[in-house]
């Protein structure tokens, strides 16, 4: 073997320390592209999450101000015939438990009436809306629960009369009965400490 060789081969391997150095870097390499890949991750779930809660808001938002300006003050019945107490409350149990009128029923093909009783609340750190196609059930109508947004921790309703507010509103069961609150603040605080308010106009 010539001394020519014996230099091309020693020039042709790595030594230990060029190994390390050459994985270390690699190693730099890789968990920069891990943290940016994961960054990127978290930047899209936290976008996607943000944009379903606004597109929950924005539904919520809807209903809620087209139940609240469709409202009539109709007499109604439990599911077994007892009559109601109220045909409106807010506030408590609920965070509103009306009828509603302007449903729509193109021609007339459905086989029932233009009202619906709507019922809002929070249940499970979600706000809830239910619909029961019948004004006055029976024990086994379908109830249509409705999520619309979740990570709802608390919920609180102003009732506005002119510059007087109330937590609470109840209108009894009287067929003379009418609105003198005009305005329904809805505040709603989410798991993540964010706070939402929206007002709303009631029916006169």
């Amino acid at each position: 073997m010539t001394a020519e060789s014996s230099v091309l081969r020693h020039d042709a391997g790595f030594t230990l320390v060029e190994v390390l150095v050459a994985m270390f870097i690699f190693s730099l390499i890789s968990v920069g592209t891990f943290y940016a890949m994961t960054s990127a991750v978290d930047s899209h779930d936290r976008v996607k999450a943000a944009n379903q809660r606004l597109a929950g808001i924005e539904t919520a938002r809807t209903l809620i101000k087209s139940d609240l300006a469709n409202v009539v003050l109709t007499p109604t019945r439990d599911p077994y015939g007892t009559q109601s107490l109220y045909v409106f409350s807010g506030g408590v149990d609920d965070l509103f438990n009306l009828t509603r009128t302007s449903r729509d029923n193109p021609g007339g093909l459905d086989r029932r009436g233009d009202l619906q009783r709507v019922v809002y609340r929070v249940e499970d750190a979600a706000l809830i809306r239910e619909v029961l196609a019948q004004t006055n059930p029976a024990p086994r109508t379908d109830t249509i629960r409705q999520t619309l947004l979740s990570g709802v921790e608390r919920a609180v309703v102003e009732f506005f009369e002119n510059d007087l507010s109330y937590n609470q509103l109840y209108i009894g069961n009287d067929p003379d009965a009418t609105f003198s609150h005009n305005r329904v603040r809805l505040t709603l605080t989410f798991t993540d400490g964010d706070q939402l308010s929206q007002d709303f106009e009631l029916a006169p």
